[in-house]
């Protein structure tokens, strides 16, 4: 009996396939992919920051200083992350 590939192999299998696959998309539909997951993680990533931002004034309110830093922080990376998405979904369009 043979032996069965490893979870390492198996990865590299799935991601050699999902590579190929990719690579015989045409040109236009990878750009469409590309700008769409673009598009879709910069939404996600507005909400997730406004999410925050209003957690933390509510932690600022309630006297939790610590919790408001937290959140505020995380509201300005995840804004950062929001302004990224946008600067690579616009140097997708044509």
């Amino acid at each position: 009996m043979g032996q069965e590939p490893g979870r390492l192999q198996r990865i590299a299998a799935l991601a050699l396939t999902l590579a190929m696959l990719w690579m015989m998309l045409p040109e236009y539909q990878r750009r469409l992919i590309l700008m769409k997951t673009a598009r879709a993680l910069q939404r996600v990533s507005g909400r997730a920051a406004h999410v925050e931002g209003r957690a933390g004034m509510g932690s600022e309110l309630a006297g939790r200083d610590g919790d408001a830093q937290r959140s505020y922080r995380a509201a300005f990376h995840l804004s950062r992350a929001r302004d990224a998405f946008g600067r690579a979904l616009e140097s997708l369009r044509p």
